[in-house]
């Protein structure tokens, strides 16, 4: 089976070697020569999908679906008009994807439909947090700590319609992911999203310790909102627990980065295979996994002589990656280490049956990066 990846970023790595734990061959497409998936995928294509360079089409042509991974809207758009023309099959709900791309739009499905999410400026108390309506994660995301900055941004900015100002809410933050046919779904393991000092995810971990009623309570959710959408595809729904109950900060109808490999290295599940039978089939084709082991997924970065624990942006100005496995104590490294003496990126992920066993792998791991440093 073949499976064409669209963007060799962030999404694009993850369902590169997500693909690959499937067992199917993929062939990747970008029009950047050097982007961080093309490192270990089977096949790289590097053309332009928008100007549907001809081995582009040729391309798609051969495999059994396309997968879209990046949220470049002529490239959705253009991959979207090739499926389309040349009847081929696609893993992506553009429906679901227009909402969840607007945190205007998706925010009014909340509200409309009883979903908790934080209160809206001018409710609620300082700070907010203010963030661009189009954008996903971290992008754009600015923290004020008065209703004057909050005044000041919309005055100054040249498109406050296209912002919006909530409250800022302390917690930990979770997500999760939902799979559909638009008749049945299905939700997989929580994950804990782990932030740096600019709000970008550094390390995922899986399971969360939040009790069997917060779980119920996150799934059910995470099932109202894919029904509401008649999800025909994958979306992950990210929460806070402000400790008066968990609310939505935002969905994303696509393929996430970081949750999807630590969920399969707890429970089992490749969400990639699930999304494929979806795709494929119309319909899931294998029962789900109830494994619960012990896994984190995290970044690290080695620059200017020093270790530095990133959030997932580092990643996406990686050059091409490499897979290794027991490298520097990590029981997987997504990386594009060349040498000790070169500065570096990488993904560490690891998994073991205990907690402990977990957090002592993490530290090997640590250790042995500042060993390279001596």
């Amino acid at each position: 089976m073949k499976v064409a990846i669209v963007g060799g970023k962030l999404q694009g790595t993850e369902a590169v070697y997500l693909a690959k734990l499937a067992g199917f061959e993929s062939i990747l497409i970008d029009r950047n020569p050097e982007v961080p998936a093309s490192g270990f995928c089977d096949e790289f294509v590097c053309g332009d999908v928008v100007a549907e360079d001809e081995k582009v089409i040729a391309a798609l042509k051969k495999v059994d679906f396309v997968l879209p991974a990046n949220e470049n809207t002529d490239v959705l758009a253009a991959v979207r008009r090739i499926c389309e023309r040349e009847k081929l099959k696609l893993a992506f709900d553009f429906d679901a994807y227009a909402v969840s791309s607007s945190k205007i739009l998706s925010d009014k499905l909340f509200y409309e439909n009883g979903i908790p999410a934080p209160v809206y400026y001018p409710q609620g108390e300082p700070p907010y947090i203010i963030k661009p309506s189009g954008e996903s994660g971290s992008a754009g995301v600015r923290l004020v700590h008065t209703r004057e900055e909050v005044e000041d941004f919309l005055l100054r900015c040249k498109d406050p319609e296209n912002w919006i100002a909530q409250e800022y809410l302390e917690g930990p933050s979770y997500s999760i992911e939902v799979i559909g046919n638009g008749s049945e779904y299905r939700t997989y393991a929580i994950t804990q999203i782990h932030m740096d000092d600019v709000y970008d995810c550094c390390m995922v971990t899986v399971p969360c310790e939040i009790g069997q009623r917060k779980e119920r309570e996150f799934a059910e959710i995470g099932e109202k909102i894919a029904r509401l959408l008649n999800l025909k595809g994958i979306m992950d729904v990210e929460v806070i627990d402000d400790g008066r109950g968990l609310k939505v900060l935002e969905i994303d109808a696509r393929i996430p980065s970081q949750t999807p490999i630590a969920v399969y290295y707890s429970s089992g599940n490749n969400l990639f295979a699930e999304l494929a039978d979806i795709a494929l089939y119309g319909e899931f084709r294998h029962e789900k996994k109830s494994e619960r082991k012990h896994s984190a997924y995290e970044h690290y970065q080695i620059k200017n002589g020093r270790l530095c624990r990133e959030g997932e942006h580092c990643m996406s100005e990686a050059k091409p990656l490499s897979v290794r496995k027991n490298f520097l104590g990590s029981d997987v490294v997504i990386s594009d280490f060349k040498s000790e003496e070169e500065p570096f990126r990488a993904i560490f992920v690891n998994w073991a049956e205990t907690e402990a066993a977990l957090e002592a792998a993490r530290e090997k791991t640590k250790q042995n990066l500042l060993a390279l440093l001596k």
